[in-house]
């Protein structure tokens, strides 16, 4: 790494290291035509997804309107289970019919080329910002993209923007930015915004690049980095309400807390009813409504985790100890909203890729998949025949796909046969230490060291470390039936006086291990600082244990 990188690493710039938004193909001619929009006083529909990302990137979009004035606006984010990701042919209808000009989507269209067909058919122009993979990953051809008015999508082919990586918020960020400098020089719409005023979404764009778990390097890092920044102070009530509601103090918020505690009640609202709650959410200026929405998500938390669990016993019961190569499993009774969730556990029980399937209020059985890194999901689902899956699209490690009905009895059969064609890699078993470490130099000049390196998440994991030789202090296991683990080391009396540091592993209390007070034992741990008791403290969070 150069001295300029590592400078913009640990010292990320708003100002010096975010790239021009014109830089992305067909940027200017998306703005102008939005920017016509807005003058002539077209109806315009926002269409976005129902995940975090899809809400932040719409919500960003509904504060730019508002900001100009601009009302002749409206949302549309589908029904998880009766109308499914992306455009529809219906969808396009219902647009129609209210005299939309212009369809912009936000984290969805690129694979939309029929409805996208449609709405030119009746007249309506469509600007598809998205960030999914348009190109196929085995392959070096363009696939058919929709013949949209303009597509914001770093990854098109011949797209020279330096970045390939944003989150679906982060490009409608970008679109933003533009539309305000575009809209604000003269001879544009004459907006009355302060210059910078953009900065306030940065709460969203945060929430959205840490929840989509895209690569946090480069414009992402910086998104990331300020967005926590600006989410420490936000000044939306429905993010008050949730720091207030989950005991949270907003200027000790981090990624973590995005990721475990945020991003979650903002997708559960799409699994358990319609994720127009979240988006509701983010946008409201009524504290009364913002406490009655995250009022409703805890308990959609509380039932979420119910079926979750019923789903799983249910899987482990029919897979038992020795799971096939792919485990392929489904029931037309299983709530379509958490099918994703039990398919992520389901591989980190396993060890092995998931596919799992269900059926809504909706005609169509529809599943979701998580890979277990050893190949390529997309290119596996391209694989099975067209006639079993008759749609299927995401990333190398997650998507989802519908299956034809008739041919669900088939579908392990394919995709166990398709696993037998596709390209696999070696999955990379070693758990790698960044240092090895002695318990008495867990103190808060180490932490200040490693907090430079934050926020933490994809491409950009927790320093991690191994202790040699630790004599357990104490043992604890604590929450619902002690599924949780607490171990307490001992500092030297030379350095600390002998001061407690606790390490903590969540889901880590295993009855084999038989842990005691007096063992020694190895351990490889992240270290964090930790608000529990109010008071700052730093502790281990436990990645591996050895007993000696």
């Amino acid at each position: 790494m150069t001295d300029e990188e590592t400078e913009k690493f640990l010292n990320p710039d708003y100002e010096k290291h975010l790239h021009d938004p014109f830089l992305i193909l067909g940027m200017e001619k998306a703005v102008e035509r939005i920017l016509l929009a807005i003058k002539n006083n077209e109806r315009v529909v926002v269409f976005g997804d129902y995940d975090a990302d899809g809400v932040s990137a719409s919500a960003i979009f509904y504060h730019f309107f508002k900001k100009i004035g601009f009302e002749n606006f409206h949302f549309h984010i589908p029904d998880r289970n009766l109308e499914g990701y992306g455009l529809t042919l219906e969808s396009i209808d219902e647009f129609a019919g209210q005299n939309a000009k212009l369809i912009i989507t936000v984290d969805c269209g690129i694979t939309d080329v029929k409805e996208v067909d449609k709405a030119n058919a009746a007249g309506i122009d469509v600007i598809i910002t998205d960030h999914h993979l348009p190109l196929s990953s085995s392959a070096s051809k363009q696939e058919k993209l929709p013949n949209a008015f303009a597509i914001i999508n770093s990854k098109q082919e011949n797209d020279n923007y330096p970045f390939k990586f944003l989150s679906g918020a982060g490009v409608a960020f970008k679109v933003v930015q533009a539309l305000a400098r575009k809209g604000s020089a003269q001879g544009g719409q004459g907006f009355k915004i302060v210059p910078g005023w953009e900065k306030w979404l940065l709460d969203l764009v945060g929430i959205a690049t840490i929840a989509d778990m895209v690569p946090l390097v480069d414009e992402n890092r910086v998104l990331a980095y300020y967005g926590l920044q600006v989410l420490k102070k936000t000044r939306r009530v429905g993010l008050i309400s949730f720091f207030r509601r989950l005991d949270m103090n907003p200027q000790n918020v981090n990624e973590d807390d995005i990721s475990f505690m945020i991003a979650p009640r903002i997708n559960i609202s799409s699994r358990m009813d319609h994720a127009n709650a979240s988006f509701d959410l983010l946008t409201t200026e009524s504290q009364e409504e913002a406490d009655w929405i995250t009022g409703n998500m805890e308990v959609f938390n509380s039932e979420r985790k119910k079926i979750v669990e019923k789903i799983l016993g249910e899987v482990e019961g029919r897979v038992g100890k020795e799971p096939p190569s792919v485990i392929v499993q489904g029931d037309l009774s299983w709530n379509p909203g958490v099918i994703g969730l039990v398919a992520g556990k389901l591989k980190d029980i396993y060890g092995r890729s998931v596919f799992i399937w269900s059926k809504g209020e909706g005609n169509k059985i529809k599943g979701s998949c998580r890979g277990d890194g050893s190949f390529n999901l997309v290119e596996l689902m391209k694989l099975a025949p067209e006639d079993v899956l008759v749609e299927a699209g995401g990333h190398a490690m997650a998507g989802g796909f519908s299956v034809n009905e008739e041919k669900i009895a088939d579908l392990e059969k394919e995709i166990l046969a398709a696993y037998e064609k596709v390209e696999k890699k070696e999955i990379q078993e070693a758990l790698l230490i960044d240092k090895e470490l002695d318990i008495d130099e867990i103190n808060w000049d180490l932490w200040d060291k490693i907090e430079k390196l934050a926020p933490f998440g994809a491409e950009n994991p927790k320093p991690v470390f191994v202790f040699s030789n630790l004599e357990i202090a104490n043992v604890r296991k604590f929450g619902n039936g002690g599924l949780h683990l607490q171990l307490d080391f001992k500092k030297s009396s030379a350095n600390g006086g002998g001061s407690i540091v606790p390490a903590i592993g969540f889901f880590a209390s295993d009855e084999n291990l038989n842990l005691l007070a007096g063992q020694k034992i190895d351990l490889v741990a992240t270290m964090e600082k930790s608000f529990f008791r109010a008071t700052p403290e730093l502790r281990l969070r436990i990645v591996d244990i050895r007993i000696k």
